[in-house]
C-alpha cells in the first residue's frame, strides 16, 4: 500500500515540461539527430541541384547557399531563360538580360527553397519559436511549433512526435495577397558527410504539388564571389533610397534635407528656363514654400525608372508623382508632376546634378 502512495504522490508532484522546454528538447533532439551543431557550424556554404516537376511540366532548380544571408536561386526551363534571384543580406536583385533591384518578398520566396540551409539553420531563419500543440502532418503524428519568419510572418515548423525529426512546415505566400498557404513537406533525407540533408521535398499551393529531387548536393564547395554585389545593383538601391529621402524631406517640411542631395553645380529646367542657384538660396526657397503648406500625398504614380551606366558613375531617374498638399488657408490641392533628374556619383556619394521638371493638367 504504501509503495502505491509513493507512486502516485511521484506523479503528482513531478514537474511537467514548460512549452519552452518543450521547443527547446524538440530542436536540440533534432540538431542531433541531422549530425550535430558541430558539423552545422562547419558547414560555411551548400549547394543543391534539383530535378523538378510541378503542374506545368518538368525544369530545374540550382540553389547557392552561404553565410551572412546569402542565396542564388536559379530556375530553369526549357526554351525559356534562366530565371536568377540573388540575395545578399539586405540587398536582393535579379540577373538576365539586365540587373534589376528586387525586394524582400521575392528574396523570401527564393530563400524558401533553399531546404538544405533552412533545416540546418532553423533558429536563424526562424525567431519567437514556441509550443502550439500536436497534429498529423504528412500522414506523422507531429509537434506543432509556430515561429515569426524573415518578413515577420507566422511559420508553422513540424517535427514527428516520436523521432523529433523535421518533416516540414507552412507559411504565407509572400507574393499572394490572398493569404495562400504554401506546404513544405521533406519527402526523404541523404547524408552528405557529417549531416543529414533532404534529397527530395515537395511544395503545395493552390496550383498544384512541386516535386525537387536533388541529385546534387555539396558542401562548401561554393566561391563566395558569386555573391558580390554588382556596382550597378548598389547604385540603384542608393537612387531608391534617395528617391525616398526626397518624400521624407516633403512630409517633414526639411529643406535642408532635400537639399543635401543636391550636387554643388545642381540645375533645374522648369517653365523654359535653365537656372542654377546656391545651395543656401535652394534651402530658403524650398523652407518657405514647406512653410506654407501641409502634404497629404507624395506618392509615385508609377514605380521611378532608373538607369545606371555601365560602369556605375552616372544615372537618370524618370518619376511620375501625384502631389496633394493643403495650404495655410485650408485649400486643398491636387498637382501631378513629371520629371527626370540626373545624378552622379562624386567621391562614391550619390548626388542630384539636374532636374527638368513638367506639370500635369
Amino acid at each position: 500500500m504504501k509503495q502505491h502512495i509513493f507512486f502516485i504522490t511521484l506523479i503528482l508532484f513531478s514537474p511537467k515540461l514548460s512549452a519552452q522546454e518543450i521547443v527547446n528538447d524538440v530542436l536540440d533532439a533534432y540538431i542531433q539527430i541531422i549530425g550535430g551543431q558541430k558539423y552545422i557550424d562547419k558547414a560555411q556554404s551548400i549547394y543543391s541541384f534539383a530535378d523538378c516537376i510541378g503542374p506545368n511540366g518538368k525544369y530545374q532548380t540550382e540553389i547557392h547557399s552561404a553565410k551572412g544571408s546569402k542565396t542564388i536561386f536559379r530556375q530553369i526551363k526549357e526554351n525559356k531563360p534562366d530565371y536568377i534571384g540573388i540575395v545578399n543580406g539586405t540587398t536582393y536583385w535579379t540577373k538576365g538580360n539586365e540587373l534589376a533591384v528586387s525586394n524582400d518578398k521575392f528574396a523570401f520566396a527564393w530563400r524558401s527553397h533553399e531546404v538544405q540551409w533552412i533545416v540546418t539553420h532553423l533558429t536563424e531563419r526562424f525567431h519567437d519559436i514556441k509550443f502550439v500543440g500536436n497534429e498529423e502532418f504528412a500522414g506523422k503524428q507531429s509537434v506543432k511549433l509556430s515561429a515569426t519568419d524573415e518578413l515577420n510572418k507566422t511559420t508553422y515548423l513540424f517535427f514527428e512526435k516520436t523521432t523529433n525529426m523535421f518533416l516540414g512546415l507552412t507559411n504565407l505566400s509572400p507574393l499572394n495577397e490572398n493569404q495562400e498557404t504554401i506546404r513544405l513537406t521533406i519527402n526523404t533525407w541523404k547524408k552528405i558527410g557529417k549531416l543529414l540533408l533532404p534529397s527530395k521535398v515537395t511544395y503545395s499551393d493552390k496550383q498544384g504539388e512541386f516535386i525537387l529531387n536533388f541529385h546534387t548536393i555539396k558542401i562548401n564547395q561554393i566561391n563566395e564571389n558569386v555573391f558580390e554585389i554588382p556596382k550597378k545593383i548598389i547604385a540603384i538601391k542608393r537612387l531608391i533610397e534617395l528617391h525616398e529621402l526626397q518624400r521624407t524631406a516633403h512630409f517633414n517640411r526639411d529643406a535642408k534635407l532635400l537639399v543635401s542631395i543636391l550636387a554643388d553645380d545642381y540645375t533645374e529646367i522648369n517653365n523654359g528656363k535653365v537656372t542654377s542657384s546656391k545651395k543656401e538660396d535652394l534651402i530658403k526657397r524650398f523652407q518657405d514654400y514647406f512653410d506654407l503648406v501641409t502634404f497629404i500625398e507624395w506618392d509615385d504614380i508609377t514605380p521611378p525608372i532608373i538607369e545606371v551606366s555601365d560602369d556605375a558613375t552616372i544615372a537618370y531617374v524618370l518619376v511620375n508623382k501625384r502631389v496633394k498638399l493643403t495650404t495655410q488657408d485650408k485649400k486643398e490641392e491636387l498637382t501631378i508632376f513629371a520629371w527626370a533628374a540626373t545624378f552622379k556619383n562624386i567621391n562614391g556619394i550619390w548626388l542630384m546634378t539636374s532636374i527638368t521638371s513638367t506639370v500635369g493638367k
